[in-house]
């Protein structure tokens, strides 16, 4: 076991790990991982949503499996070899919010015994790819962000946050700027 997984088990792993799209959240806002935390579901109203659920069926049809749902907090959207899992994502644009929520899965399988894996995300529109592979400085940003979601989760009202340009195509706009 590596030293930033014992680390891990002795700050209670099993209670801080969530489930992976508010990492993802987390990243770009946190007022929206508070707002989806207390079970308010934007997302089947949003076009943009709509969109990247029909690029995930569409996408890479020669891959054999896709969203992999485990323990009921992470799904993975496609996983091939036995060693490498991808997300898709519709755009680059938030690369560092995918990027986060692709080292949580691979930390958490780790944490679940799979071992040294590989993630990948997948651009199909832009025709790119980054490879992700956990560090010890992004298992620490993973545990971070684990932390902080802790912490969101339990406030009793959401966060102030300033208006950012992205607000503007959030599935949550009508219900932060509305």
């Amino acid at each position: 076991m590596t030293k930033s997984l014992e680390t891990m088990i002795g700050e209670n792993f099993e209670q801080l790990r969530t489930n992976g799209i508010k990492v993802n959240y987390w990243v770009v806002c946190q007022r929206k991982v508070w707002l989806y935390a207390k079970g308010l579901r934007m997302e089947p109203l949003s076009e943009r949503v709509a969109l990247g659920r029909l690029l995930h069926e569409r996408a890479y049809p020669d891959l054999q499996r896709r969203e992999v749902l485990i323990d009921d907090l992470i799904k993975v959207d496609l996983i091939e070899h036995e060693s490498k899992l991808f997300e898709v994502k519709h755009s680059r644009k938030l690369v560092d919010a995918a990027r986060l929520q692709v080292a949580y899965y691979l930390l958490y399988l780790k944490w679940l015994g799979a071992g040294e894996l590989t993630g990948e995300l997948r651009f199909p529109k832009e025709r790119r790819r980054e490879e992700v592979r956990l560090t010890p400085e992004l298992e620490a940003q993973v545990m971070d962000a684990l932390r902080d979601i802790q912490r969101i989760e339990q406030m009793p009202s959401p966060p102030q946050v300033e208006f950012m340009p992205i607000c503007r195509v959030c599935a949550y706009c009508e219900l932060c700027w509305g």
